[in-house]
């Protein structure tokens, strides 16, 4: 059985440092000029788990499986995840989600942002990322 990190499975500190890295990689050597991060929300997962359904229970596996090798996963609850894909570009990442989306088959939520255009630091990244989470998750309340 593979450990956390030969399956690229890293906590949230990591991958934060992980993203401040690669934009220090970028500026010192200009070897790539990008790489996107993303998160991955599966609403309907707990209930899933819940009714314990053995072939949704594995979901960070078969994303693991869909994504390359060098790309990595932070799990950050059983229905949230962000993603780290070094040396691509924002329409690349919507084509690996495209890819998750049908080999895990459940309701998923996704929001990416993209190193330089959403943000030319991990702060800026960051808050564009918090920006569409709360674009896309909180509910709007109209009084």
């Amino acid at each position: 059985m593979k450990t956390n990190e030969e399956l690229k499975f890293y906590d949230f500190e990591v991958f934060k440092a992980l993203v401040e890295i690669e934009i220090e990689r970028i500026k010192r050597y200009g070897k790539s000029k990008h790489f996107s991060i993303a998160f991955l929300y599966f609403p309907s997962i707990t209930k899933l788990l819940q009714e314990n359904k053995p072939k949704d229970i594995d979901i960070f596996f078969k994303l693991r499986e869909n994504i390359r090798s060098v790309d990595v996963l932070s799990p950050v609850d059983d229905d949230f995840v962000f993603l780290f894909f070094p040396e691509t570009d924002k329409n690349q990442v919507v084509k690996a989600i495209e890819r998750i989306k049908k080999s895990v088959k459940i309701e998923l939520v996704e929001g990416i942002a993209s190193y330089p255009e959403d943000g030319k630091t991990s702060r800026e990244l960051f808050d564009y990322m918090v920006k569409i989470m709360n674009d896309k998750l909180l509910p709007i309340i109209e009084i």
